[in-house]
């Protein structure tokens, strides 16, 4: 008997899928190929059992020991600014989370208290977050609301989530006056990065044409 807790790996192999059952890799290919395993090609076109997978096929051969689920909660807040955080913003969020989740409870939920950007993908809180739930460590997050993780490309996350078995919850989907004026200076930000990419660009070539012009001879330049 194996506890699902010990299927630590996110892909397996036909050889040790069928180790899990006590069978050959054969056993396994040929569920793929009818059909009754789900799998994966790798980049070099071989079988992959992905974990969720490897638990059915041992729960089909009566192999299987569920856990108790020791997942938690999540709780994301983000604030754009320290101005905003010195507001109180992130504390905010965190209790209208709570206050509404009252009734059922949450589950030992851990608080991710994040900083920055909405545009910027690399905060620490967010990518935290992520690893949380790719370590299959948390079952649920709770927002407030979509842009509070993501400023675009939020449905990237929720598939992203999704595929590691965590839900996502949000309170509110229409943003209040407050998040209404960081979008007008999260779009500022993009668009002065922009600007200075395209200001670059331009310096860049003019001073390609420039070494173009010096490298000729002046009496060639005619």
């Amino acid at each position: 008997m194996i506890r699902k807790s010990e299927l630590t790996k996110d892909f397996y192999k036909p050889k040790e899928a069928g180790a899990l059952i006590g069978r050959g890799p054969r056993t396994v290919s040929s569920l793929v190929r009818a059909g009754k395993l789900e799998a994966i090609r790798s980049d070099i076109n071989r079988i992959l059992i992905p974990r969720d997978s490897g638990a059915k096929l041992l729960e089909q051969s009566g192999l299987l020991l569920e856990d108790e689920d020791a997942r938690r909660d999540a709780i994301y807040a983000r604030a754009s600014s320290h101005e905003q955080k010195n507001r109180g913003d992130l504390e905010r969020q965190v209790l209208d989370i709570m206050n509404a989740c009252e009734k059922e409870g949450l589950d030992k939920p851990v608080i991710i208290r994040d900083t920055g950007s909405g545009l910027n993908t690399k905060r620490k809180g967010l990518v935290r977050l992520i690893e949380m739930a790719k370590n299959h460590e948390i079952k649920r997050i709770f927002i407030t609301s979509k842009d509070r993780l993501t400023r675009f490309g939020y449905e990237y996350l929720e598939e992203l989530f999704a595929m590691a078995g965590v839900e996502l919850t949000t309170l509110q989907e229409e943003e209040n006056k407050d998040l209404q004026e960081e979008l007008v200076d999260d779009m500022i930000s993009l668009l002065a990065s922009f600007s200075g990419k395209l200001y670059r660009i331009r310096g860049n070539k003019k001073k390609k044409m420039r070494e173009i012009i010096d490298s000729v001879p002046e009496e060639d330049r005619e």
